[in-house]
């Protein structure tokens, strides 16, 4: 995905208020086929797949065996068969993780789809209306966290309702040979191509997690405050090691903050955070918001100060810049307007 096309601010512009297209490039897509699917899926993922109808889809993380996030995933459930969508920076290491456990077990069969298709998204509060023009029902008929499979053209697309920006958000997903002639299709219906930094922002402002920018390759989920995607009530590999490190304890847990508007740059993730010179925690990331008109971002803060409303100074600073806040930053247009 490029960073930027345009410019950032007009990206942003058009994931706020219009639509914004997103070419997700890269993206992995694993097929789980066989009599054990299900079986396989609860113990690769944190959450319960049992329950999931056909046509639903549901978040999920991949550990590994000591607890550590790999990734967040994407389950579709297509009947008897599965569609596991993961982001394109960690799907090599989620595919050799997946992989690895299904070739020991002789009841599910596990297949790399990803070259053979691509995804667009299109984000923002006008995005519905571009999902209309492929649908026959009405929009608002496909629930979030829903999907359909629909003829465009000779393809079959596969239609899902996720969004992730906190704006109105839906996913194309069609054969490679196909994509170009979908994108041609979602950008003359309005939909302006944007990057991944314009992205970023509007993922920051609703406290959606960068794994990579905030986790590292190695983090448990409650480091880095994603705990509610974790189902402590089904048996799943790291299971046994998370539990472990939960009565352990976290001396540092994540926090959201904004900056003073005189804050002109974005810190770099490892920026030591004090109060009254006393050093309590770092960045883990940060954007400066359009939107808002200044610098936010995230933090990992001694357990004894992870709190709302704590003023701190950042190193370099001469006085506290910088305030701890609760999420989401702001609140998303499309929650003010109704799909036609």
């Amino acid at each position: 995905m490029n960073e930027v096309h345009t410019s950032i601010e007009d990206e942003y512009t058009a994931l706020r208020n219009g639509c914004g297209l997103i070419d997700y490039q890269g993206i992995g897509l694993f097929q789980v086929q066989g009599p054990g699917a299900i079986r396989f899926l609860n113990e690769v993922t944190t959450r319960n797949i049992e329950f999931l109808l056909e046509e639903q889809s549901s978040t999920a993380l991949v550990l590994d065996d000591a607890g550590h996030v790999i990734s967040d995933v994407l389950v579709h459930c297509q009947g008897t068969e599965f569609l596991v969508e993961v982001e394109p920076a960690r799907r090599a290491r989620t595919w050799e993780h997946l992989r690895a456990v299904a070739e020991s077990l002789d009841y599910v069969e596990l297949t790399d789809v990803s070259p053979a298709r691509r995804v667009f998204g299109v984000e923002g509060p006008a995005s519905f209306r571009i999902a209309q023009h492929f649908l026959s029902f009405p929009v608002s008929s496909l629930a979030y966290r829903g999907f359909t499979t629909v003829r465009w053209r000779d393809h079959e697309l596969l239609l899902s309702r996720t969004g992730v920006t906190g704006e109105y958000g839906y996913k194309f997903h069609i054969d490679a040979a196909g994509a170009e002639e979908l994108r041609q299709e979602l950008r003359s219906l309005g939909a302006l191509p944007v990057g991944s930094a314009a992205l970023d922002i509007c993922r920051t402002e609703m406290r959606f997690v960068d794994l990579d920018a905030e986790g590292g390759r190695e983090c448990f989920p409650f480091e880095v405050g994603l705990q509610w995607m974790v189902d402590m009530h089904h048996d799943f590999r790291g299971k046994e090691a998370l539990a472990r490190r939960i009565d352990e304890g976290f001396p540092r847990r994540p926090v959201c903050w904004t900056a003073d508007p005189e804050l002109a740059a974005p810190p770099a993730p490892g920026t030591a955070l004090s109060i009254e010179g006393q050093p309590v925690g770092e960045v883990t990331h940060a954007v400066r918001s359009p939107g808002l008109g200044r610098v936010i971002g995230t933090a990992r803060l001694d357990e004894t100060v992870a709190a709302v409303d704590v003023e701190l100074t950042l190193a370099g600073a001469a006085s506290p810049a910088v305030r701890t806040v609760s999420a989401p930053f702001l609140i998303p247009a499309s929650f003010n307007v109704k799909p036609e």
